[in-house]
């Protein structure tokens, strides 16, 4: 049997190719030819060491067939031919191919200097490569010549098989390779070499123009230039949309402004990146507008739902109609349910209106909600979603993304993120200035994290700064709106004797009838309900605090209704039965006789039943000493017939200019007030007076938007020049044909003057000055004390009245009397607070854009994984930040050898910020082990956003108290396979933290009352809302998506 000299390689253990050439190569070869289909620079790079002392090495390269046109010559024999590409096609291809090779390949050191070698070699003459066009050639063929001067015996070999010169082919894909030393075999493979080659174009220049232009091999990027690369990758979407139409997106007549156009591409980014944002532009920009355009941007089949307060119910219908929105439901948050039960699996997109409503998450409503959002794109509209509680906008992004499973900037355990802000807090005395200072520091660091990926909020010296030329060329200036003005009003010594005689009974105060369960003998039984019982009472002492500061008319009109409360609740309870509800009018139903639908309330445990000898015996003694002293109340203020606040009003609307002859309009907070000042004004203003509260009717609000929204001037029904209202319309309308405002009230919330100045302080107002007054109390026996002091005297009284119950006034944490004296003081211009401080980076590469477009054209055309070198002040040791995308997410990520710590964009720019004439330094070793940190870092963040596992996330609380439920139910033999499955998706759910706390909160507080294993399994199975047993709609998954490296900034530490 004849046994043929042939090797055979497949890359299998001790039988790879790059050994074998490695050996020959290094054996006095002389010439080594290379014909290929495919070159790659990782093969080179990984055998050049080998190739030093090779005197001539050739490459020719092959062309891919789909590059070739392919004609049918013959249809009858089906003969094939290819057309032949040009030389300046197949370059092309060559280089993209080169280009696409570095962006996806290895980015190392060892690869660097191999490459460098190879364009070496280029230059001097040692290596020459060609390309071949006249059809696609798939070869794969080496030809090794030895020297003969050193070797007399071998005239070399060849090796053909299925490798490709890359690194893959050499070593790690399994591959058939034969090597044959026959010398008449080297031969045959030469003179077909020669023959190709000789047809071949050079590409020599080409090479290395592509790997030192246009990969991450060029080094002459300058600081400036990786500076405003950045700039432009970044905003990629947003730079051009200034020069986008958008007249088909909006009614006619409509200003095409770009600061609202930039929102919508803006929105529609977050949207696809995390499914939710916020468009929480301060008051007046108009965010229903931008959220109407961002709807037609939409598919036009895509069915869209709006959640809005009902007084926005028409409003919002009204807008989408003129905007011309196709399938979408305007629906009031009252009437959530509804949507629920006709089924939300038709909608891809939720709008939800003053989103700020939902910072509850224990409630039904946002339960409801919880459940519509779930798998959808969510826009969350609001001018103030955060105040001082964090759990203001956790709850709020719960509604996109899940608790235990985020994807917002890294951050996977939103949960964690946030309590471990609160713990910091919480480590002081709450309304410590420490624990005050915590608070503002953690908003920063929400803000920095968190809203800034996911909000669009822009203020309106941000609009003006970075708008101003486009609002110029439309003519739309902002009007100034300033400080407030103060109005003081003086007690006489008798109305500040009633004053301060009524502040000292409320505080004093027991609020018994409306906290009877705290009065149980057995409070067991309702431990769950005390709390509540609490707030009720403290949520009463604000009722009539604010009765008294609004107006004394509404103080005596709450007095009154307090009195016959008290009456009914005590006839009652001396009846022997004691009915208590939260949401059925007892008195109603016993006046009415109704008792059968009182006893079906008490059935659907809607109204619970008491016996009189339930109650310990103090309840009727607080009960008849709370009525004694409501009397006394109602006789002291009996006496007192003088309305010092109302006549200051009235003297300020005959003397102040800014109300001389003007439109406005007036808040209260007591719809008694408002009727109280309707009636006390018709002397000044006769019929063109008008009052509005939540029980006015629709026709009535129409008749005040044809006199106060200037869209409506042409109708020519001007009725009324005052408007005293509610806060009813504080949001939703348009009443901008006024200027001034008047908070009738003290407002406790200084963040609702901002909703209200909305009202008039609007895109396309007329007015260049908006004028706001507040009112304020004050003694007049102390005159001589500065004015200053006499308000926060009273501001004092208020305070120390209220203690906790200040909560019940105001969203914000308890404020000292200052502090709220200063806040309803402030500049109302200043105060308004950004998280898009982009703003100035978007404009700056608008501005490279339109004043050097040859700078522009060149940055943009930087190869990936692009990078420059500079001297930085401000680290301390040497560090590379790698601006990383996949698909939607854009990222930065910062190494220093120590870590890699993922950053936002305005982090990472403060690093990357450059002049000019800033020089670059050269990268050095450190760079590449950086490089490699950071892409790793991105790897294992997008790696975790695709697993949900508990060992990573510490659940706790209710959610934790439920899995652990879940877990011992499981266990039970009895349940059905089924069940058990059931079990298992709801554990995976809890888990993943995507189930609302309401729904947690239910199955904890039922655990308690039921005992049997199966009959808790069927009690949660109802609890919990069909939507979460199904598979959530994957929105997006970054892993579908290339992940490209875009940039990254090498810096080297500076002295300091």
């Amino acid at each position: 049997m004849i046994q043929n000299d042939l090797k055979f390689f497949t890359n299998e253990p001790e039988r790879d190719l790059y050994s074998r050439f490695a050996a020959i190569l290094k054996s006095n070869t002389q010439f080594f030819d290379v014909l290929v289909g495919y070159f790659r620079t990782s093969g080179f790079f990984k055998m050049y060491q080998s190739l030093e002392a090779v005197e001539k090495i050739r490459i020719l390269v092959g062309l891919n067939v789909d590059q070739f046109t392919v004609k049918i010559l013959d249809r009858t024999r089906d003969e094939i031919k290819y057309t032949k590409v040009s030389m300046q096609e197949g370059k092309e291809i060559i280089a993209n191919e080169v280009e696409h090779e570095f962006e996806t390949g290895s980015t190392t050191e060892e690869v660097e200097k191999g490459v460098r070698v190879f364009i070496d070699w280029l230059k001097s003459g040692k290596l020459e490569m060609r390309m071949y066009t006249e059809a696609p050639l798939h070869a794969k063929v080496y030809i090794m010549r030895k020297d003969p001067e050193k070797v007399f015996d071998q005239f070399g070999s060849v090796i053909t098989g299925s490798s490709n010169f890359s690194e893959s082919g050499l070593m790690n894909h399994l591959e058939f390779n034969v090597e044959l030393k026959d010398s008449a075999d080297v031969q045959f493979a030469l003179d077909r070499f020669e023959k190709l080659w000789e047809k071949g174009e050079d590409i020599r220049d080409t090479y290395i123009e592509t790997v030192e232009q246009r990969t991450w091999m060029k080094s002459d990027i300058t600081p400036y230039e990786l500076y405003l690369k950045t700039l432009y990758e970044f905003f990629k979407e947003e730079i051009n949309s200034d020069k986008e139409n958008f007249e088909t997106l909006l009614p006619p007549g409509y200003m095409s402004l770009l600061y609202q156009r930039d929102a919508v591409i803006l929105a529609k980014k977050k949207l696809d990146a995390y499914n939710g944002v916020f468009i929480s532009d301060v008051v007046g920009l108009g965010k229903t507008y931008i959220c109407a355009m961002l709807a037609n941007t939409f598919p036009r089949s895509a069915y869209k739902l709006i959640v809005c307060p009902p007084v926005l119910v028409d409003y919002w219908n009204s807008v989408l109609q003129e905007f011309d929105v196709a399938r979408y439901d305007v629906v009031s948050l009252g009437k959530m349910e509804h949507i629920t039960a006709k089924g939300i699996d038709k909608y891809s997109y939720v709008f939800v209106d003053e989103a700020h409503r939902f910072r509850n998450s224990d409630t039904e409503s946002f339960t409801q909600l919880h459940q519509i959002c779930r798998g959808k794109k969510v826009i969350l509209i609001s001018a103030t979603p955060i105040n001082n509680y964090t759990s203001d906008i956790e709850n709020q992004i719960y509604l996109f993304q899940s608790k235990q499973n985020g994807t917002i900037n890294g951050i996977k355990n939103i949960e964690g993120f946030f309590r471990a802000l609160n713990s910091k807090a919480n480590q002081f005395p709450k309304g410590s200035a420490e624990y005050l200072r915590q608070l503002r520091e953690n908003s920063e660091v929400i803000r920095d994290k968190l809203l800034r990926e996911v909000m669009i909020r822009r203020t309106r010296k941000e609009i003006q700064e970075y708008y101003g030329e486009d609002l110029k060329k439309q003519g739309l200036t902002f009007p100034k709106v300033g400080s407030p003005e103060k109005i003081i009003y003086e007690f006489d010594e008798e109305t500040d004797q009633a004053f301060s005689e009524t502040i000292a009974v409320i505080k004093d105060f027991k609020y018994s009838r409306y906290t009877p369960l705290l009065y149980l003998k057995d409070k067991k039984k309702y431990a769950q309900m005390l709390a509540a019982q609490r707030n009720m009472g403290g949520f009463m002492k604000g009722i009539l605090v604010k009765r008294l500061e609004s107006s004394f008319y509404a103080f005596k009109m709450s007095l009154n209704r307090f009195i016959e409360s008290y009456e009914k609740f005590i006839g009652m309870l001396r009846s022997g039965k004691v009915y208590i509800s939260k949401s059925v009018n007892v008195y109603d139903l016993l006046d009415s006789g109704d008792t059968e639908k009182l006893i079906y309330h008490i059935e659907q445990n809607n109204v619970m039943e008491f016996k009189t000898n339930e109650f310990e015996a103090r309840f009727i003694r607080d009960l008849e000493s709370d009525l004694s002293q409501l009397k006394y109340l109602q006789d002291l203020w009996h006496l007192i017939e003088v309305d010092p606040k109302l006549d200051e009003f009235k003297r300020n609307l005959r003397t102040h200019k800014a109300m001389l002859g003007k439109k406005m309009i007036l808040f209260t907070e007591s719809k008694e007030t408002a009727t109280y000042l309707e009636s006390n004004l018709k002397e000044i203003y006769g019929e063109r007076v008008v009052a509005f509260s939540g029980q006015s009717s629709a026709i009535l609000k129409s008749e005040i938007e044809d006199s106060f929204n200037p869209k409506n001037r042409e109708k020519g029904k001007d009725k009324y020049d005052l408007l005293i209202t509610t806060d009813v319309l504080a949001e939703g309308i348009n009443l901008h044909r006024a200027n001034v405002l008047v908070n009738y009230d003290l407002p406790w919330n200084p963040t609702r003057i901002m909703q209200r100045v909305g009202r008039i302080n609007r895109v396309g107002t007329e007015y260049d000055r908006i004028y706001v007054f507040n009112f304020f109390p004050t003694r007049q026996s102390n005159s001589q004390v500065p004015m200053k002091d006499r308000i926060l005297e009273k501001l004092q009284q208020f305070h120390d009245t209220l203690g906790e119950d200040y909560k019940y006034l105001s969203d914000e944490e308890d404020v000292s009397p200052k502090k709220l004296f200063s806040d309803l003081n402030k500049d109302l211009d200043d105060d308004e607070e950004s998280s898009n401080p982009e703003l100035k980076y978007l404009t700056m590469i608008r501005q490279i854009r339109d004043d050097n477009p040859q700078l522009f054209s060149k940055i943009k055309r930087f190869p990936k994984k692009a990078k420059a070198g500079k001297i930085s002040q401000i680290i301390d040791h040497n560090a590379t930040i790698s601006f990383i995308r996949q698909g939607a997410l854009k990222t930065f990520f910062y190494s220093d050898d120590e870590k890699a710590q993922q950053m936002t964009f305005m982090e990472a720019i403060t690093y990357i910020e450059a002049s000019p004439v800033e020089k670059g330094v050269s990268v050095s070793q450190d760079y590449y082990r950086h490089f490699e940190s950071n892409d790793k870092a991105f790897d294992d963040m997008l790696s975790a956003e695709g697993t949900v596992t508990t060992e990573k996330v510490m659940v706790t609380g209710n959610d934790a108290k439920v899995i652990k439920l879940l877990k011992a139910i499981k266990a039970d033999p009895r349940l059905t396979d089924d069940q058990e499955e059931k079990l298992n998706v709801l554990i995976t759910r809890w888990e993943a933290g995507e189930i609302p706390a309401k729904v947690s909160k239910d199955v904890v507080k039922r655990s308690k009352v039921v005992t049997d294993v199966l009959e808790f399994y069927f009690e949660i199975i109802k609890l919990v809302p069909d939507t979460y047993f199904e598979e959530q709609k994957k929105q997006i998954n970054q892993q579908n998506e290339d992940k490209q490296v875009i940039l990254s900034c090498y810096m080297k530490a500076g002295k300091r």
